[in-house]
């Protein structure tokens, strides 16, 4: 199949799981949002019935465009169409073609948009887009490679019910040195730059090396939580998303609701973040900055907090997420809050980053 109408989606479902940023909103409800934007699956579920503005930012236009498209299956549809059309369970991402066909022709895009997916749907005939970023068919390569080191049992981490069995079936039971295996193949700079990165991987300084910080992230996963709730470990096992317990927060029916009734203004953004909000053209009280600041080198690294000042309500809360980068940035007017909501982070479903919590205190 050629890849060349969705060659420049990086992310369709996404990486990250923005429960740890929802769960603040719900507590402090603000008013002005401003989020890297992605897939639209880790930005827009930040929207809640008292916002009354959201910027999503990213410098892929056809980032932007599938969050647009999201935004409008938000809007436009029921809970059950919503999963229909994005195949997340208990739907399938190969199957209701002809339905999904009829649900994306309902609905009301910018021409551009509707044809940028026209093309993409008419090549891959009306099956999901959820998996066809060049994050999530990594992960299927994945899925593939854990399948033949594991064995016919490969994916038994993911089916127990029980977290203390769990944990007693990974510390005694687990194929562990086929595991180690696996992740050395994959887990290192080389793998991730041929198959996703293109030579743009990260600069780590994170003092572990790739293998232990993949294998103690992993690690956590399996022995936090169920393993099963974690859509990541799904597309990891799987290169799927296969039962109703993985489905990440963008498909919860709590999710879907309260971005289906809000009417906040959604502002798309093809610009760097920093250089926005440097701006100060507007004060935004609470910022969802992915990982992007462990790609930051330089002045830029250093500088950056300091830049966003700008675009900063007084008392505004930062969510940052580092992977294998944490950025050596001037924090001074900020403070570090991320030991109060440690309860949370714990629970995040991806486990990768070392997500940071500041408040903005000039």
């Amino acid at each position: 199949m050629s890849h060349s109408y969705f060659s420049g989606l990086n992310y369709t479902l996404g990486n990250e799981d923005t429960s740890v940023e929802i769960e603040l909103i719900k507590r402090l409800k603000p008013k002005k949002i401003f989020s890297i934007c992605g897939s639209g699956g880790r930005s827009l579920p930040l929207m809640h019935v008292e916002a009354e503005d959201i910027t999503l930012a990213d410098l892929s236009k056809e980032q932007l465009m599938l969050a647009e498209l999201r935004l409008a299956t938000y809007r436009s549809f029921n809970h059950e169409e919503f999963l229909l059309f994005w195949g997340y369970y208990p739907y399938a991402d190969d199957n209701d073609t002809s339905k999904r066909k009829e649900l994306f022709q309902k609905i009301k895009i910018t021409p551009e948009t509707k044809t940028f997916f026209t093309n993409i749907f008419n090549e891959i005939n009306y099956t999901s887009l959820l998996y066809l970023g060049k994050w999530e068919r990594t992960f299927a390569v994945f899925a593939k490679a854990c399948r033949v080191l594991l064995g016919l049992d490969f994916d038994r981490i993911l089916r127990f019910d029980n977290l203390e069995d769990q944990i007693k079936y990974y510390k005694t039971e687990f194929p562990m040195k086929r595991w180690k295996v696996l992740i050395h193949i994959l887990g290192n700079k080389t793998m991730f730059n041929a198959l996703l990165y293109k030579g743009d991987f990260i600069t780590k300084n994170s003092p572990l090396s790739h293998f232990d910080y993949y294998f103690q992230a992993f690690e956590r996963l399996f022995t936090k939580d169920l393993a099963r709730k974690s859509f990541f470990l799904q597309l990891c096992f799987y290169g799927k998303i296969k039962s109703l317990a993985g489905v990440p927060v963008e498909a919860s029916n709590e999710s879907f609701e309260r971005v289906h009734n809000a009417k906040t203004n959604v502002h798309f953004l093809q610009e760097d973040f920093v250089g926005n909000l440097a701006k100060g053209d507007t004060l935004y009280d609470f910022l969802s900055l992915s990982d992007v600041p462990s790609y930051f080198q330089g002045d830029l690294e250093r500088d950056f907090m300091q830049k966003i000042k700008s675009g900063l309500a007084p008392g505004a809360i930062i969510v940052t997420r580092y992977y294998l980068r944490k950025s050596k940035c001037d924090l001074q007017g900020f403070v570090d809050i991320t030991d109060s909501h440690h309860k949370i982070i714990e629970l995040e479903k991806v486990q990768m980053y070392d997500i940071r919590i500041y408040q903005y205190q000039p």
